[in-house]
């Protein structure tokens, strides 16, 4: 028979034991996740060494590490990043990040702007600012495996005049190495989506193709990029040296353009010659055809080029191609009456040019569409048998 003492003697282990045991747990978690932020924070250190070495020194004006119990947290006042090899200066004003302690190779961060790009030991020459931005890696800082960065309302300015360079409403961007991907032959699925995107600062620079960039557009590419070893930052020629170097092409799966009523589609593959240039063929579908016509100056070259005698040569081709304008083709002098200022008839000659690029009658989306080939030789540009621009060398 147990004494009143042995009893409670009994009852005080049944309470001091779980309680043992839950501080013991409690110390080795602590103690498990100061070795994990201690590990964090050396991979970093590692890291940034290894970037140093490359040419890229990262740095923060303060950094702090939280997040206790379950979360490893780091948090980067004021980043900067100073790269040789662009001889180019990148300030923020503040970068976050958290990963859980039981899979520390999957960081989600969050970036507050403004961000400044500035040359070296100079003032800044843009600014970029946005109302979110948050990024997702797998992988480790040296050695990225999937990257995703969302952008919420991005805007890049001149500086320090503000004047607008680009902007979109949202941009997304996601990279990872493809499912069939081996260090042999390594392959990134890669895809972007701009909303509402704009680039006044293009306008210029793309000539009779300003339009694309000057009014609000939608943008959407998924691709496989075949010859990329990794997704370590690198200088963008470098980049391209290596997979021209690995035989490596962009393939492009599927790609959407819309402004307007203008829609594009795209599919093909595109990769470099040994000095830079540009090579391979793309697909193209274009609702309302038409409107890019006078971008390319088609309709003037046929309008100027083709006699009137030789049209009726093109009308089965346009009936077949739009049906009903080989009547229109060869009831031309009534739509002479049309014409514009400069002589040019743009819907007929619209249609010829469609014709004589080997454009084909297609449907997209449910509406009537126009099928043709853009092909590029040597960084030359060609619709059909027209050369219609040059793209520089890429590096």
């Amino acid at each position: 028979m147990k004494t009143q003492d042995g009893s409670s003697k009994s009852r005080s282990w049944l309470i001091a034991l779980p309680t043992a045991i839950l501080v013991l747990l409690g110390l080795i978690w602590s103690a498990f996740w100061y070795w994990s932020t201690t590990a964090a924070e050396a991979t970093m250190t590692a890291w940034r060494a290894r970037e140093a070495d490359a040419g890229r020194v990262y740095g923060c004006a303060t950094t702090k590490f939280g997040g206790y119990p379950f979360r490893i947290e780091v948090e980067c006042a004021e980043p900067s990043v100073d790269d040789r090899a662009t001889a180019l200066s990148i300030r923020a004003h503040n970068i976050a990040a958290v990963a859980q302690v039981w899979d520390p190779t999957l960081v989600i961060g969050e970036i507050v702007g403004p961000l400044t790009v500035a040359p070296l030991g100079g003032s800044p020459a843009a600014t970029a600012d946005w109302t979110l931005a948050q990024a997702s890696l797998r992988g480790t800082p040296g050695a990225p495996e999937r990257l995703s960065i969302v952008i919420d309302k991005p805007n890049l300015a001149t500086a320090p005049t503000g004047g607008s360079l680009a902007a979109a409403e949202h941009l997304e961007f996601h990279g990872r190495f493809a499912p069939e991907s081996t260090p042999g032959h390594p392959a990134l699925d890669l895809a972007l989506d701009l909303r509402s995107a704009t680039a006044p600062a293009l306008v210029s620079a793309l000539g009779t193709f300003g339009p694309l960039v000057s009014a609000s557009t939608d943008l959407s590419i998924v691709a496989v990029l075949r010859g990329a070893s990794d997704l370590a930052p690198k200088p963008w020629e470098q980049r391209l040296r290596e997979i021209q170097a690995a035989g490596g092409r962009l393939e492009i799966t599927n790609a959407r353009l819309q402004q307007g009523d203008l829609i594009a589609t795209a599919t093909g593959a595109l990769s470099l010659t040994a000095h830079g240039a540009l090579t391979g063929d793309v697909r193209l579908t274009v609702v309302n055809f038409t409107k890019i016509i006078p971008w390319l100056g088609i309709d003037r070259a046929f309008a100027q080029a083709v006699r009137p005698d030789t049209l009726n040569r093109f009308a089965p081709a346009l009936d077949r191609l739009i049906p009903g304008l080989g009547n229109v083709l060869r009831g031309r002098d009534n739509a002479a009456s049309t014409a514009s200022a400069d002589g040019a008839k743009p819907d007929v000659n619209a249609a010829l040019a469609a014709a004589a690029l080997g454009g084909q009658q297609a449907e997209l989306e449910g509406q009537r569409a126009v099928t043709l080939t853009l092909r590029f030789d040597d960084g030359a540009a060609f619709l059909g048998p027209l050369k219609v621009g040059q793209v520089p060398p890429l590096y």
